[in-house]
């Protein structure tokens, strides 16, 4: 019985390697689509993140039933490498591998994130800049009329100054 669990765990922590896996690729793709500011794309790629993430937290979940099966509490890696130390020595290798893997790639992916938000960041300044100056064109000036309500003439033609000459 306890083989069975400790097989299932190995395949459960599989399933969520490969979605992590998946979840550094789009984070990838991410950065790519911020750097070239194609934020039509971004909106689809969100709901695959998201969709992702659900998956990842389902297969957390049932990673948790299982160890509460297994050891009556919740276990993080070690506990569990702890726990097949005494109940069944054969999975340890296996687990110990799955932890090395996990334990690599999940700093990867929140540095990726991080530099998401840091692209994410920026591109918000560079846009308000963007509103600022667009509206700054098109707004009314208001040193533009003078106190009769007509307009000022910042620039004099040649007409004017040859008449008062």
């Amino acid at each position: 019985m306890i083989k069975k669990q400790f097989q299932k765990l190995t395949e459960i922590l599989d399933k969520e390697y490969r979605e992590y896996c998946e979840l550094k690729e789009l984070f990838e793709e991410k950065r790519e689509l911020l750097k070239k500011s194609r934020s039509d794309d971004l909106g689809v790629l969100d709901n695959k993140i998201i969709a992702l993430n659900t998956k990842i937290t389902a297969a957390n979940k049932e990673r948790e039933n299982l160890a509460l099966e297994m050891t009556g509490k919740n276990c993080n890696m070690s506990e569990f490498i702890s726990f097949a130390e005494e109940n069944a020595p054969e999975f340890v290798p296996l687990l110990e591998e799955r932890k090395v893997k996990i334990c690599k790639l999940i700093p990867e992916i929140t540095l990726l994130n991080n530099q998401n938000v840091e692209l994410l960041k920026h591109g918000i300044i560079i846009t308000n800049k963007m509103l600022d100056t667009i509206i700054d064109a098109f707004a009314p000036q208001g040193s533009y009329y003078n106190g009769a309500g007509k307009p000022d003439a910042h620039d004099i033609d040649m007409w004017t100054i040859s008449e008062e000459i």
